[in-house]
């Protein structure tokens, strides 16, 4: 009887122990604190850019085609996993007489989660002008425009933080939590991409390359997967500035094929990087960053013999206000 209305006491003390124990952080508050109960709503400033680099394998000069792209103003916000946002660009800025015209259309999920960060693109540009200035122009003045240059790039790429419990992405990048202490972590992960670029003639103007211009390689395409491994660091300064550094290096098969007069695949492996750079100000209730965004796939062609590097990313300039919020609310959300 003694035994029975012992554990009759004890029980209650059981469970709210387990009860107590479910509610933990799942992280060291001592380092991050995470607001992933809050509403988060940004303003940005934000430009974003593309760029297909053709490296020869002579002694000619390197070249690059540029996207004309704008600055854009965007609104968004976040509550947990979710984000959503809109911009729209500033056309008063463009300089399509110089530069020629470029349709961007860009789709981004950057999701920072405590454990996990996955970076999805689809990125489609068509309209190009050739860097340096000059270059292809027969009286070597202005820029060589493409108007008929095309690229499209689909990426996908999961990485794991290894020391969730101290590092945090989101203190820099999404603003769903505050660094406090400086801390670091090892990413390990994996990484797939398609690119494509295509025109009506030859990459290369016969001006610059008549070899290029004659084997009237006009298309091109990509697929590379492969595993991945990188570090992460995040300084704090004063407990309220910050700087994140992360780098990203893949080693990827890579299989590609150039299509002009003639065709020609290429496989091999080749390394790819994914870079993030981030500094501001964070605080309790607001957080002001600027940061950078950018990732490299480089390969070869076997017709050509020319290397084709791929850049995009971007820029932004983010002010975010955090709004805690009450139980009714949050189940309506949920």
């Amino acid at each position: 009887m003694k035994r029975t209305f012992l554990s009759i006491l004890t029980c209650p003390v059981f469970f709210a122990s387990a009860s107590a124990q479910s509610h933990l952080p799942d992280h060291d508050t001592t380092y991050y604190k995470s607001y992933q109960g809050a509403i988060i709503v940004r303003a940005y400033l934000s430009r974003k850019y593309s760029v297909l680099k053709l490296v020869p394998g002579i002694d000619l000069k390197s070249m690059s085609y540029h996207a004309n792209t704008v600055p854009s103003l965007g609104a968004g916000f976040t509550y947990r996993s979710l984000s959503f946002s809109y911009s729209r660009g500033l056309n008063f800025l463009k300089s399509e007489d110089r530069k020629g015209r470029t349709d961007f259309t860009d789709l981004q999920l950057r999701l920072y989660k405590r454990k996990w960060t996955i970076d999805a693109v689809a990125s489609f540009s068509r309209g190009y002008y050739l860097s340096p200035q000059g270059i292809g122009k027969a009286n070597g003045e202005g820029y060589y425009i493409r108007r008929d240059l095309g690229t499209q790039i689909v990426g996908l790429g999961v990485y794991r933080v290894l020391n969730d419990k101290k590092f945090s992405y989101g203190a820099a990048l999404s603003q769903n939590a505050w660094q406090k202490k400086s801390a670091g972590s090892f990413l390990i992960g994996a990484e797939a991409c398609y690119v494509a670029a295509n025109g009506d003639s030859a990459f290369i103007p016969s001006l610059t390359d008549s070899s290029f211009a004659k084997q009237g390689i006009r298309k091109f395409h990509l697929f590379e997967i492969g595993p991945s491994l990188g570090y992460a660091y995040l300084l704090v300064i004063a407990h309220n500035y910050f700087v994140l550094g992360s780098f990203n290096l893949g080693l990827n098969y890579s299989y590609s094929r150039e299509i002009g007069n003639s065709r020609g695949t290429k496989i091999g492996a080749w390394g790819n990087y994914i870079f993030r750079l981030a500094a501001g100000y964070n605080a309790t209730r607001w957080n002001l960053g600027l940061a950078w965004l950018g990732a490299r796939i480089n390969t070869e062609g076997r017709t050509s013999a020319y290397k084709y590097l791929f850049d995009a990313g971007g820029y932004r300039l983010i002010y975010a206000r955090r709004f805690a919020i009450g139980y009714k609310m949050k189940q309506i959300l949920e």
